[in-house]
């Protein structure tokens, strides 16, 4: 059993109404309402408590008719206290797993095909940003301020800034005319995908010449966009959707099964406890050509997205996709100009 399940059955069982409803499941599976008459509570206090009950996994639903019947998970009732409080702590791995996922929304936020819009005002976001800059200097090599320039155009226009900035944190050195960087400092030496470094003296490159280079340098290091599934091997239910990285969401969302906790899909997260994250495989589908500067992304992503659920139809017993908003996507997709959907 995983820490985090473990913390959520005591949490939901640390509450005399959730106890005594609790109780009253593990008799028989009743309905809604029979349970707020049952035990003088109000229906939605009921389905409040329901909620937390379901969220840890000690009761679940289904549809009878026109009524929702809970039933309790017998399985987990069979799990002993000293299994549950036995469950490993949270360890480096998954607080790691955390500042990478944090560090990522940082960056997807702040930078836009490579360049970055704007410098965060909070602190924290704004040392993840410009270590994106002090990684492009290679250890211990020194720097005129002409060469620093040409390392942080690329990115951002405003250069006076952001090498200011670098000396303020410590993530660069200055000695009179010469900027370096320390070999061992703690700055991540893995760098996302942003315009890799450019050649010494290209500050001085013609307009023409350097915008060329530039977009030359955006399609390189644009992550593979794409669609990408995940398939539960037992039952061959599929979860279908799109990704501006497919690399990185790759990493997340198998770590995201590995920790056995899923936000985006109620249905994929209830086969992940019972099955376990070893029944599940992430697969890519099909990776978007590469994009030029300022095209449309989102949109084109969201069009072979589209085509691909159209295909598949995971939907229902088929896969853990929602109908509703496939054919919402679908509709808003045709309205808008430019776009065939096939």
């Amino acid at each position: 059993m995983k820490t985090e399940q473990s913390i959520a059955i005591m949490k939901a069982l640390a509450d005399q109404s959730r106890l005594a409803i609790i109780n009253s499941l593990l008799e028989r599976s009743q309905y809604v309402e029979e349970i707020a008459k049952r035990h003088g509570l109000a229906p939605s206090t009921v389905s409040f408590h329901l909620r937390k009950l379901e969220q840890a996994g000690l009761v679940s639903s289904r549809k009878e008719q026109y009524y929702v019947v809970i039933q309790a998970n017998n399985a987990i009732f069979d799990t002993t206290l000293r299994e549950i409080v036995s469950a490993p702590t949270v360890g480096r791995e998954l607080q790691d797993g955390r500042m990478e996922e944090y560090r990522r929304k940082v960056l997807e936020t702040f930078f836009r095909h490579g360049m970055l819009e704007k410098l965060p005002t909070q602190h924290k976001k704004r040392l993840i940003v410009l270590e994106q800059f002090a990684v492009r200097f290679e250890p211990e090599r020194r720097y005129s301020e002409q060469e620093v320039t040409g390392l942080i155009m690329p990115l951002f226009d405003d250069y006076c800034t952001i090498r200011r900035r670098l000396v303020d944190e410590g993530l660069i050195r200055r000695e009179g005319a010469e900027y370096w960087r320390e070999k061992y400092d703690g700055v991540q030496t893995v760098q996302p995908a942003l315009p890799s470094q450019t050649e010494k003296g290209s500050e001085s490159m013609p307009k023409e010449s350097k915008r060329a280079d530039l977009k030359r340098l955006y399609k390189q290091n644009t992550p593979d966009m794409g669609i990408y599934q995940i398939k539960n091997r037992v039952n061959g239910r599929i979860y279908i959707n799109s990704s501006t990285n497919l690399d990185g969401t790759r990493n997340s969302r198998m770590f995201q099964l590995k920790m056995g906790k899923i936000v985006f899909s109620r249905e994929l997260q209830n086969d992940l406890t019972e099955y376990g994250a070893d029944c599940f495989e992430f697969s890519i589908l099909d990776v978007l050509a590469k994009p030029e500067p300022g095209d449309n992304v989102e949109r084109l992503l969201a069009a072979l997205e589209l085509q691909w659920l159209e295909k598949l139809q995971p939907f229902g017993e088929r896969g853990y996709n929602s109908t509703k908003a496939f054919e919402r996507n679908m509709q808003l997709l045709r309205q808008q100009s430019g776009v065939t959907v096939t």
